[in-house]
């Protein structure tokens, strides 16, 4: 008895040391699945790192036990450190346990106490000294654990065996009775037709298993699939396997599986030729199965990098938090999948960009800008003005929308990303002015921010054919849009209002089956007033594009423009001849510019004086610079640089006709002066001379007493040819 003692106390302390060593590796290896390193234990008992992670010895979401409890005497729980044991029950579903350590009685509702349990706040410990397996443990020994996922082959087995088992139990059939069990299979298998009934020793295997696993079905299962069949390899095969995967698989752009494997099979022959030994080499696939056990998240982490690794098994939960409209309004731009045509010119000018802001808890869209100037932040501060100015203007302007547009007011929060017109000065200072707070979007995970993403591919499926823009495919000519475009961008910028305004609010969503246009106006109703700004002066020179340019006379110059006014030129006068400064000008509306005063540090607006202020009343940059293009290309198409430059080296020659011809007028005599040479002279001389002859006009004679008073009548004196030869 002692001996039998002895060796079950060291079994149980050998088990224990198991059961710990387990379950510490499993801690550690849990902590540093997150930091991509593998621990693995070596044969001296310690753990060492490696560069992959292997599966875990159990799939924590199939291998569960379904525990069950009574609420009765045994019955121990545990509430953060303290444990409390079942004392008793009373009327009117009350129940009550006394804590272990002070022995003070606490009363709870059972319904409420069953929920705590549910919930994982009071935890179950054990009941009448067994130890109830939980859902969210891992087993270490000792416990069955079976799978709640089975195959119809599995449910059928199962049902099966409890033919015969609840029948047994029905019978008062115990395990250790053949003769109760035998005649228990007679009944049953004479009831079912069965043709081949099992053997009463293998009956009474199975009521065994199932009550010493407390009446659970899932005990009768074919627990062939949960064995975990020993390797065949050896320990030094397998040691050098994973070695050379961690070494040569595991690594940023590493080898490939079979490339892996010739490098082990090379290092196995050296290691042969070294030792003098035959090691057995396994196939190639034995290498992929063990490849295949690494977790797939940890291998790309690994071969790829973190950034895929996120991308690639990226997965939400609970999403954004926001509880009303306009707590977090998200801003994005895109290029938009078309071609469009100049309204005035009608010449093919591109594809513009829009920009949109969207109220993330209602998917409303709360305003859009469309441009060719890409992402700027001019871009964005004309799409948040947008979004803040109420739409009644807007839509008369488009008689088209037939729905209000109630989105308007100043958000508390605006997501944004990464780009550079986010992280600027100015956006800042927006954002400064508008009382609002920004967020940044973490970098490569757009999904963070998925209603505006989502917006935006769903403002390019609206667009139509004609000019659309397709991405690239392969044995397929596109269309060239420019050719095919034959949207106007006024009728484009229509278009996409009206489907912001009136299209977009009505889809419902397809999970929550609520449409943005609800959610906005029950938000509306339920939620504070919106904040206007008292001006947007300041908002629109923060907002607009900057360069520099000298100040002197003319003004300001730019793309061919003057600017000026008494204003800046009395600033000048007092500053200075001349001075290089910066100026602020709206690209959607050249009217005028800003021009900032040196020493005051202050804006002044300055407006547009040639070609004509009419000119600039609502042009844009765009329009502009289309407008000079098509004016040279006109010229181009005139042949205007030949023909002055024709008429330039005609002109050349006639100047030098007229100075050899002078030349010889001079040297062949003196000319009588005063004799009424004009320009019109000249050409009434040089037209051609009709048939009829007219008599000769007398030449004007000179007399002395006018010859002495030219000189008071003439502001400069008379000159000759004949003195300038002498």
């Amino acid at each position: 008895m002692r001996a039998q003692r002895s060796n079950a106390n060291s079994c149980l302390k050998k088990s224990s040391v198991a059961v710990l060593t387990y379950t510490s590796w499993f801690q550690r290896e849990c902590r540093s699945h997150s930091s991509g390193k593998w621990l693995r234990p070596t044969s001296s008992g310690c753990l060492s790192v490696s560069t992959s992670i292997r599966k875990r010895p159990w799939n924590s979401t199939l291998r569960k036990e379904a525990a069950m409890i009574t609420f009765a005497r045994g019955l121990v729980l545990r509430e953060g450190d303290r444990g409390m044991e079942f004392e008793r029950q009373l009327e009117f579903g009350k129940i009550q346990f006394k804590y272990q350590d002070n022995f003070e009685i606490r009363t709870f509702a059972l319904s409420d106490l069953y929920c705590k349990i549910l919930a994982k706040t009071i935890q179950v410990v054990h009941q009448n000294g067994y130890k109830v397996a939980l859902a969210d443990q891992p087993n270490t020994g000792g416990e069955h654990v079976y799978s709640q996922e089975l195959s119809k082959r599995q449910e059928d087995l199962i049902a099966y065996r409890m033919t015969y088992v609840r029948a047994a139990v029905s019978m008062r059939t115990t395990p250790g009775s053949r003769t109760k069990c035998a005649k228990v299979i007679e009944s049953v298998a004479a009831r079912d037709n069965d043709s081949s009934p099992p053997s009463a020793d293998t009956l009474r295997t199975w009521l065994k298993r199932y009550q010493e696993s407390r009446s659970n079905p899932y005990a009768l299962m074919d627990r062939r699939p949960l064995v975990r069949r020993p390797k065949r390899l050896k320990k030094l095969v397998e040691v050098m396997l994973e070695e050379c995967i961690a070494k040569h698989y595991m690594q940023y752009k590493g080898l490939s599986a079979k490339a892996t494997f010739e490098m082990f099979r090379g290092e196995v022959r050296a290691k042969e030729r070294l030792e003098g030994e035959k090691i057995p080499v396994p196939s190639v696939r034995t290498c992929h199965r063990r490849i295949n056990e690494i977790d797939p998240y940890i291998r790309d982490f690994k071969r790829e990098g973190a950034a895929y690794a996120r991308n690639q098994w990226r997965f939400s939960l609970r999403g954004d938090q926001s509880t009303r409209v306009l707590q977090r309004v998200e801003i994005d731009h895109t290029w938009l999948d078309i071609w469009v045509l100049d309204p005035k010119t009608g010449v093919p000018i591109g594809r513009p960009w829009i920009t949109v802001v969207l109220d993330r808890y209602s998917g409303y869209i709360l305003g859009i800008y469309i441009s060719f100037y890409g992402p700027s932040v001019a871009s964005v501060a004309h799409a948040i003005k947008n979004s803040i100015f109420p739409k009644d203007d807007l839509i008369a302007g488009i008689p088209e929308i037939l729905t209000p547009w109630t989105a308007m007011g100043v958000a508390e929060m605006y997501v944004v990303d990464n780009g550079l017109e986010f992280h600027s000065n100015a956006f800042r200072r927006m954002a400064w002015d508008l009382r609002a707070d920004l967020l940044y979007n973490p970098v490569h995970q757009p999904w963070l921010k998925a209603s505006i993403e989502r917006s935006m591919m769903e403002f390019n499926r609206s667009l139509p054919l004609r000019g659309k823009v397709y991405a690239p495919q392969k044995n397929m000519l596109p269309q060239d849009p420019k050719e095919s475009a034959a949207i106007l961008f006024d009728d484009l910028c229509v278009g996409l209002f009206m489907w912001a305004a009136e299209v977009f609010p009505r889809r419902v969503h397809p999970k929550n089956l609520v449409r943005p246009l609800d959610l906005w106006e029950e938000g509306r109703q339920s939620c504070p007033l919106p904040m206007f700004p008292l001006g947007f002066e300041r908002f629109d020179i923060t907002a607009g594009v900057s360069t520099t340019r000298t100040v002197d006379g003319d003004g300001v110059f730019f793309k061919y423009l003057r600017y000026n006014s008494y204003e800046l030129q009395n600033y000048r006068r007092s500053h200075g001849f001349k001075f290089t400064t910066e100026i602020r000008f709206n690209p959607d509306n050249l009217e005028k510019i800003h021009v900032l005063l040196p020493k005051e540090k202050d804006w002044m607006p300055v407006e547009l004086q040639r070609p004509a202020i009419e000119y600039g009343r609502g042009l844009s940059l765009i329009q502009h610079e289309i407008t000079r293009a098509e004016a040279g290309k006109k010229l181009t198409r005139a042949n205007a640089e030949e023909e002055l430059n024709s008429a330039q080296a005609r002109l050349n020659d006639r100047w030098g006709d007229a100075i050899s011809r002078g030349v010889q007028v001079r040297r062949d005599g003196s000319l009588v002066r005063f004799q009424g040479y004009t320009s019109a002279k000249v050409i009434n001389d040089r037209k051609p001379k009709s048939s009829v002859s007219s008599p000769a006009e007398p030449v004007p004679e000179v007399s002395s007493t006018y010859m002495k008073l030219l000189s008071n009548v003439m502001p400069f004196k008379a000159f000759s040819l004949s003195e300038e030869l002498a």
